[in-house]
């Protein structure tokens, strides 16, 4: 049963998350959640524990068929086992893509964005190029213009970095959005690879569809359980790449790459077969949490959030403000959110909402002090 509220001090364990800020400060960056793990999950792991021997394993047998009927169920979405490439986490992944498919040149990147995307490009002898984004009816998504122009760049590399749902701001691509995605990529011969972590975090009754489904002649789709069900030390990722040249070229960037675990394994594929239950649980409470959150920046005046349709991230905008040190005084009023400068984007703060009601009222209460 999920349960955000019996999660003892993770401090004490090296949480990231917890570990940030001083002991006193309610800690709302990192994206992952503080709640134990679904009890299938949890019963593999200790199962496999028991056995006492971590040697060298191959996968579960049916590990790709477990992903491939997650993908029919999900998201309509017909996957041939063959297309499938599993690496050990989203971003290794993202950037064996890079060093495959980059010519060198210039790289489109989502702006604002997580922290692997602006230097994914390094790997791929190129260069990031930030492409701004939009906002209409409280969604933040790529500026398709630049996006395109940076394609038809005689420069360009070859290739472009998409996130969806988007890290920051929580945007669920469209599938008009993605169509027209997919028809600039084919025009240019750009390469779409596509971070689809947040696939099964959807707060709003929308669709996922992946890139490479969209467009399998050049999207490289890349998902993984990890966010969803609270595993993200136990990395791996399903690199999902219909086009076979494509696919070829991606195989041989990740030679030397390690593979994924043998718990890692188990726990995503439980997580597929045995979590529905679970994540049922959990998007109904961060669809609470999001209506704290908006209600809450409702409130404060001046301030606004991005429509949060997936992830469970809230993007807040305070550059009405006008404060330069705004996340440093949340820090020292006891609350550590993230600062959005490092996301390409200051003025901004990001709000993990992965956590109990309590913890999220009284940060919100604390918050409210410091903007007003």
């Amino acid at each position: 049963m999920l349960d955000f509220s019996k999660v003892s001090d993770r401090r004490g364990w090296r949480s990231k998350k917890w570990s940030r800020f001083n002991e006193d400060v309610l800690p709302l960056p990192v994206a992952d959640m503080d709640c134990a793990i679904a009890e299938p999950i949890e019963a593999a792991l200790a199962a496999r524990v028991a056995h006492g021997i971590f040697g060298y394993d191959h996968p579960p047998a049916d590990a790709i068929d477990v992903f491939v009927q997650h993908c029919q169920r999900q998201y309509d979405w017909t996957v041939d086992p063959s297309w499938v490439v599993p690496v050990a986490g989203v971003v290794p992944a993202q950037f064996a893509a890079t060093r495959a498919f980059s010519k060198g040149g210039k790289i489109a990147i989502p702006n604002p964005i997580y922290h692997s995307f602006p230097r994914a490009p390094d790997i791929g002898r190129a260069k990031a190029v930030p492409i701004p984004s939009v906002t209409e009816e409280g969604r933040e998504t790529l500026d398709l213009t630049a996006f395109e122009a940076c394609m038809q760049d005689p420069d360009n590399a070859g290739l472009s970095l998409l996130c969806n749902p988007h890290n920051p701001g929580g945007a669920v691509y469209r599938l008009d959005e993605l169509n027209q995605i997919a028809a600039m990529a084919a025009t240019h011969e750009n390469v779409l690879v596509s971070d689809e972590i947040w696939a099964d975090l959807i707060l709003d009754d929308l669709t996922h569809y992946p890139m490479a489904k969209v467009s399998p002649e050049w999207g490289v789709s890349i998902l993984a359980a990890t966010k969803t069900w609270n595993i993200a030390g136990l990395a791996l990722a399903f690199t999902v790449i219909p086009n076979a040249e494509l696919r070829s070229k991606f195989e041989q960037a990740l030679m030397g790459y390690p593979e994924p675990s043998y718990m890692a394994w188990i726990a995503t594929t439980t997580a597929y077969s045995e979590g529905e239950v679970w994540r049922q649980a959990l998007l109904s409470h961060l669809r609470d949490q999001r209506q704290l959150m908006q209600d809450a920046i409702d409130r404060l005046p001046g301030l606004s959030m991005t429509r949060l349709q997936g992830t469970y991230l809230a993007w807040v905008d305070c550059r009405s403000l006008n404060r330069a040190g705004l996340h440093a005084d949340c820090v020292a009023a006891g609350l550590g959110p993230d600062d959005g400068a490092p996301y390409g984007k200051p003025g901004f703060l990001r709000f993990n909402l992965a956590c109990s009601r309590e913890l999220l009222l009284e940060a919100l209460e604390r918050f409210s002090q410091v903007v007003r």
